[in-house]
């Protein structure tokens, strides 16, 4: 299957723990606005459960993986 590129992201960093921490933060960016598009739309379900079970994750754990400037 080829699948058309739709986005790029680039991520600068100068390390490997910047650059998960600047994915993790896209991630929780990009699955909050599809879960309000989503609910938008009225298509509550599994996808509604899992999108906040792990946005709550992200969130617990932001103190793990975001470091302090």
């Amino acid at each position: 299957m080829e699948f058309p590129q739709r986005y790029v992201i680039v991520i600068r960093a100068d390390s490997t723990d910047d650059a998960l921490e600047e994915a993790l933060h896209l991630t929780y960016l990009f699955l909050m606005r599809a879960l309000n598009e989503h609910r938008a739309r009225g298509r509550n379900g599994e996808y509604e459960v899992f999108a906040v079970e792990l946005l709550s994750m992200l969130q617990r754990y932001r103190s793990v993986y975001t470091t302090r400037a």
